[in-house]
């Protein structure tokens, strides 16, 4: 995943390692210094820790037997749901 912030970039490198472990990388690059902990992006680290407490309650969530699998929330994924399905047309053109 790319961030853009105004002093630079965040990238968050996500690994599976099996069915149910995962790794994430955060890699921060600064281009403008004299903005980072200022405005948008500041407090990064907070953010970071935050996604990844967020996650792991999804993950909590998933193994609940209440919970009926599926590609998409209908409700709340169609967003993602209609970009993925422009990246594999785009992809089955080339």
């Amino acid at each position: 995943m790319f961030n853009f912030y105004p002093w630079g970039l965040s990238m968050n490198i996500v690994r599976p390692l099996a069915v149910d472990l995962t790794k994430i990388s955060f890699l921060t690059y600064i281009w403008k210094p004299e903005k980072l902990d200022r405005g948008a992006g500041a407090g990064l680290d907070r953010v970071e820790r935050e996604d990844e407490s967020i996650v792991e309650a999804t993950h909590r969530g998933l193994r609940s037997s209440l919970y009926t699998r599926g590609r998409y929330s209908p409700t709340r994924e169609t967003g993602p749901h209609h970009f993925h399905r422009l990246a594999v047309a785009a992809l089955n053109q080339s």
